[in-house]
């Protein structure tokens, strides 16, 4: 079950990386920073660095790597404590 939570809410993160990026090119209203770290923090942190690569999006913002490296690390742990 936590397995499917994570790969849930990293396609998810990923795909709002991507719609996000789509916005700032199209110059229409963004997904807050503070709701891309939420999702990070909320598991979403590979989906996040793949779709920083994937779409060239928030790459040169030191927090997004940050706190996205972080997440890797804290959900990584929690997933082999308990899948």
């Amino acid at each position: 079950m936590l397995l499917w939570f994570y790969i849930i809410i990293n396609i998810l993160t990923f795909l709002i990386w991507g719609f996000d990026k789509w916005r700032a090119q199209n110059h229409q209203w963004r997904i807050s920073e503070k709701m891309l770290f939420t999702f990070i923090l909320l598991g979403g942190a590979f989906g996040a660095i793949m779709g920083m690569q994937a779409f060239h999006h928030k790459t040169r913002k030191t927090q997004f790597w940050v706190i996205a490296i972080i997440g890797c690390i804290i959900h990584l742990v929690i997933l082999l404590k308990y899948a």
